[in-house]
């Protein structure tokens, strides 16, 4: 898991050099058949190092992750021809990228909170820095504090589990003896905001709308 991590942070060069842009997006392909070739175990964690690991969830969600990030520079070509801020933007796809990718092969609960709520700034940052319309700004703002206030009890619930469990990694959640309708409800928060139910969605429609193409 370390060698894909170091391989997105050694692009980040790139985003500042001339004419790099289409070299960064079609670094992304190559990687994403690299990490397919992981050899992976339909029921535990593979590929431990030091505070990484995958299972079959989340090996595909890093998957999509880096297909999606490649899309995005390829849906971007106009932004490349306009030469709007476009090194900054690169930076902000690769960014986005690492967060994803930490967020979802870290085996501890806290770094999983803290790369889930790294990877709002970047995403922040496309809409507020290149989106279409003036409404960006508001559409920015209720996806920060859409998501920032919903995740607040994943963070609660975090401490409530180490106090009671003395542990918050991933691994040993299976063995967790906590019968508790509450902190189920307070962990799955952050991940209920985030579909397309009524109240919860408000800041949804807004941000795709005002969203770039990316």
């Amino acid at each position: 898991m370390m060698k894909f991590l170091f391989m997105m942070i050694f692009m980040i060069p790139l985003c500042f050099m001339k004419n790099m842009f289409w070299l960064v997006q079609m670094v992304m392909f190559p990687m994403m058949f690299l990490f397919m070739n992981l050899s992976m175990s339909l029921y535990n964690f593979n590929n431990l190092s030091y505070m990484f690991g995958c299972d079959m969830i989340s090996f595909g969600l890093i998957l999509l992750s880096i297909w999606i990030c490649g899309l995005m520079l390829m849906a971007s070509e106009n932004l490349f021809k306009l030469k709007f801020y476009i090194n900054f933007f690169l930076f902000n796809i690769i960014f986005l990228l690492i967060m994803l990718f930490m967020t979802f092969s870290v085996m501890n609960l806290f770094m999983f909170y803290l790369f889930f709520e790294g990877s709002l700034l970047p995403t922040l940052l496309l809409i507020m820095g290149w989106g279409y319309q003036p409404e960006r700004v508001q559409a920015g703002l209720y996806l920060l504090f859409y998501t920032l206030f919903a995740s607040l009890p994943l963070l609660l619930g975090i401490f409530f589990i180490f106090n009671e469990e003395k542990y918050i990694m991933i691994y040993f959640l299976k063995f967790l003896n906590l019968d508790m309708y509450l902190l189920y409800f307070s962990m799955i928060m952050p991940f209920l905001v985030k579909m397309p139910m009524y109240f919860d969605h408000m800041w949804l429609p807004t941000a795709h709308a005002e969203a770039p193409s990316a």
